[in-house]
């Protein structure tokens, strides 16, 4: 996804103008006779950046969750931290490492653009996943949803580009499985921007 920067187009404006003595007579035509001219100019101007583009290498996955029965649960995947966090009956349903089983990871991100630039990652507070198999299932709530920049991890969402114009960000979010959920696979589109600022 990339988005085209919009930059604001910087004007300063002097004006000065120094009057000595008596006040002018006025003319019929408004001006000043026999007064000093005033003079006044501007600068306008605009920087025009290389547009970012934003590239994923890894969806946000919350792996096989086991059925959490009547009490419901959570799992919780925090960007820069490898370990999932399990509330309430949510509980992994498979080895972790074994080739069926879809580890519990964060999105990864790259993002390219003006290097030196800061720049901000925004997404929604929360989404809703879907069952693939129909739309008469419940949809389960991701929310949480939180950006980890590399240049910048304790600044959340904000990083800068490198010398390089580039940076990576991990997405992580809280999946909250209702009691009584049915099996089956669930998916939910983030929206992402990437904005200079």
């Amino acid at each position: 996804m990339s988005q085209s920067p919009v930059r604001p187009v910087a004007a300063g404006f002097a004006a000065i103008g120094v009057v000595t003595g008596a006040a002018p007579a006025l003319a019929a035509d408004g001006l000043g006779v026999g007064a000093a001219a005033g003079h006044a100019t501007g600068v306008a101007s605009a920087t025009v950046v290389q547009p970012l583009s934003v590239r994923s290498l890894s969806d946000l996955d919350f792996g096989s969750v086991g059925d959490v029965g009547a009490q419901g649960g959570t799992l919780v995947i925090a960007p820069g931290d490898p370990a999932a966090r399990y509330a309430g009956a949510a509980h992994p349903a498979c080895i972790v490492g074994n080739a069926n089983c879809a580890g519990p990871h964060a999105a990864r991100l790259r993002v390219e653009g003006e290097p030196g630039r800061a720049y901000r990652v925004v997404v929604p507070e929360s989404v809703q996943a879907h069952s693939a198999e129909g739309e008469a299932m419940a949809a389960l709530p991701v929310t949480g949803l939180t950006v980890r920049t590399d240049s910048r991890p304790q600044a959340g969402a904000q990083g800068v580009l490198n010398h390089a114009g580039g940076d990576g960000f991990e997405i992580g979010g809280e999946l909250r499985i209702p009691p009584g959920t049915e099996a089956s696979h669930y998916r939910a589109q983030v929206p992402v921007i990437v904005v200079y600022g």
